[in-house]
């Protein structure tokens, strides 16, 4: 095991940015299970949640959640099976959709809040406020620079920068099924010719 006092500052802290973030995301997953909600499903909704009147378009979402829009769209396909969002069509521009958060959607909030708030106070104990605002301004400038170094392409659907990103995107990616090989064709096998030659 490496002494963590001989691992370099800039080293350890994205040791622990991941591992924190790792195990956040175990311990909602958990949480979360009971509800029937995927961690991506609940920043989706959480999002959403800020926009409860209005609803957001499908670009908007996944430009405020840092995901493709594909990734986001798949998303939204399933939170509106499970009956959370329904698609409305948007009052200035008809063709465009708007995603709105249903009364079924507004239940499944307040109870994620409810277990969004007991988990936090699990991950915060011990940090007094001013400790947690520090980390909050140092994450906040790493994910702007981390932003900044990015380099944006549109016709590449790739997460960037939050959540649930690449999990999202492995848990929409289609599945394709694997070829099946043709049986081979047995002929069968000559007889022997009986006697000599």
């Amino acid at each position: 095991m490496m002494n963590s006092d001989k691992v370099p500052q800039e080293v350890r802290i994205g040791f622990l940015v991941h591992d924190v973030s790792r195990m956040r995301r175990t311990l909602f997953d958990q949480a979360m299970r009971p509800l029937g909600i995927t961690r991506s499903q609940w920043w989706v909704l959480s999002q959403l949640s800020r926009h409860v009147s209005s609803g957001m378009l499908q670009t908007e979402l996944a430009r405020d959640l840092d995901v493709g829009k594909v990734t986001v769209g798949g998303l939204i396909d399933r939170l509106e099976v499970a009956g959370y969002v329904r698609r409305v069509p948007d009052r200035v521009d008809r063709r465009a959709k708007r995603i709105v958060v249903t009364p079924q959607g507004r239940d499944i909030l307040d109870q994620m809040v409810t277990v969004g708030r007991g988990l936090n106070e699990i991950i915060l104990a011990g940090l007094a406020p001013a400790e947690i605002e520090a980390a909050e301004r140092a994450l906040e400038v790493m994910k702007d620079n981390i932003r900044r170094a990015v380099v944006e392409r549109d016709d590449i659907d790739l997460p960037v920068g939050i959540a649930a990103p690449d999990e999202a995107a492995q848990e929409l990616a289609p599945v394709e099924p694997a070829p099946v090989e043709p049986a081979p064709i047995r002929r069968p096998a000559k007889r022997a010719a009986r006697g000599g030659a």
